[in-house]
Formats: structure tokens, sequence, C-alpha cells
């Protein structure tokens, strides 16, 4: 898969009725945990490796993993 080189990968989509709440690296599809800012695979910044504190990525890792959820207005 193509990445462009300034862009951060993207947390894989989770699904609604799934029940688990990993998240993986697009670029790779491995593991990452919320206090890695780059993936452990490929060493490619991801999504949310610009915020500074743990907890605050990871709640911007959850919204890009649930990006495609159908929420109510």
């Amino acid at each position: 898969m193509y990445y462009n080189e300034g862009c951060p990968s993207d947390i894989n989509p989770l699904m609604p009725q799934g029940t688990n709440s990993t998240f993986f690296t697009g670029c790779c599809s491995v593991a990452i945990c919320d206090d890695e800012a780059n993936c452990p695979r490929c060493d490619r910044l991801v999504v949310g490796h610009d915020v500074p504190s743990g907890h605050k990525r990871g709640r911007v890792r959850w919204a890009n993993a649930t990006r495609l959820w159908e929420r109510p207005i």
C-alpha cells in the first residue's frame, strides 16, 4: 500500500459490533500503544503522534478508529 511521506498512518477502523478495542496501525497492521508515536514495525508516524499526553493520544486514535461509525446527530 502506498502512503504519502508527509502524512501519518491511520489506525485501522474498528467495527461497532466488535469486541476488540486494540489499535492497529494502517501501515503494518501491528498493535500500537497510546504511549507510542511511531509504528513499532516500520517506524512511520501514526495519527496522534503530536499529542503530548498518552490519554489524549488514545482519544485521537479512538476517534480515528471509529471514523466509519454512524452516529446520531
